[in-house]
């Protein structure tokens, strides 16, 4: 019996030993799987602190995609949206347009009059008023928001923060690209016309995009440690970190305004991975590819509308 029990407790511990190899090994390949979401919180809204929080977007002169002074020679993009568009007057056209993109998208757009005497973090703004613009303005948002997943936004809006974008001419800061003012319940974006729209709005509706995933119980407690050690956000800037500097592969941040702040360096990234051309510190190993596919990995767990068996567009750059 003695001798039984011994071999019956020799097993035991083999079999301890055995298990515990295996969850390992398991840990292992969950670390390893590009689709695995570090801080996962899903399902629980957090309700604990639904403060409004304004982020203005100055303008960069380092991006590497950004040609501000070239704006105003741009030409309306053809609207394919209505087959007798050249027959109707442009504020007509601009109105259906509007009306379209606010019923697939399930936002609300603003713009003309509409957007007179709105004021955003003390700044206040001056409304377009020319429709040649707006038809560019609304043109180039219909081509953005095409390239987020069928029903993204919907979601976000049956989620409970509903958005509304402001089309406006400048703000009273010329310096201001774009303001994205939200909460757990609305969200106003607010995109200047005299810079480059697209990177505008990359940016802005990251800062959106986050405030869903934060409601649904995400975040992002792992993300210094892809920082520098002892870096703190906003304390001081280094040129030499950022890539828009630099052009270096392997520098930590995209550009200085990605060191003020977590959520600036997150949209900024997202504003990088949405750019019409790689950056090549978006390659695979880097910091800042990294970064991406954190970001990229938290939307894919959160949004329904994000299949993580399908290359998004924002993850173009990154898979691999």
């Amino acid at each position: 019996m003695k001798r039984r029990n011994i071999m019956l407790n020799h097993i035991a511990r083999i079999l301890i030993l055995i298990s515990i190899a295996t969850f390992s090994f398991g840990l292992i390949l969950d670390i390893n799987n590009e689709k695995r979401l570090i801080d996962p919180v899903k399902g629980v809204v957090n309700t604990t602190n639904d403060k409004n929080t304004i982020s203005i977007t100055p303008a960069d002169t380092n991006k590497v995609t950004t040609n501000p002074e070239n704006t105003e020679e741009e030409t309306p993009v053809e609207n394919t949206i209505n087959n007798n568009i050249s027959e109707k007057p442009l504020i007509e056209v601009n109105q259906e347009l509007r009306d379209n993109l606010q019923k697939k998208f399930g936002i609300t757009i603003k713009y003309g009059k509409e957007t007179d005497g709105y004021t955003v973090g003390g700044l206040s703004t001056v409304s377009m008023t020319n429709e040649n613009v707006i038809n560019i303005q609304l043109n180039k948002l219909s081509e953005t928001l095409n390239l987020y997943p069928e029903g993204f936004f919907k979601e976000i809006n049956d989620g409970g923060i509903p958005l509304t974008i402001y089309l406006i001419e400048k703000y009273s800061d010329e310096n201001i690209t774009g303001i994205t003012d939200s909460s757990y319940s609305y969200a106003n974006i607010s995109i200047s016309a005299i810079f480059p729209f697209e990177e505008s709005f990359y940016h802005e509706s990251y800062h959106y995009i986050e405030r869903y995933l934060f409601k649904e119980g995400a975040n992002y407690n792992s993300w210094d440690i892809l920082n520098p050690q002892g870096f703190v956000y906003n304390e001081t800037i280094f040129n030499d970190y950022s890539y828009s500097n630099t052009y270096l592969a392997t520098v930590p941040f995209v550009n200085n305004y990605a060191q003020t702040a977590a959520a600036e360096d997150r949209a900024s990234t997202f504003e990088y991975m949405m750019a019409k051309d790689k950056a090549s510190c978006l390659n695979q190993g880097n910091t800042i590819w990294k970064k991406a596919q954190l970001l990229a990995n938290t939307i894919d767990v959160v949004f329904n509308t994000v299949n993580p068996d399908t290359t998004e567009y924002w993850e173009r750059y990154i898979e691999g």
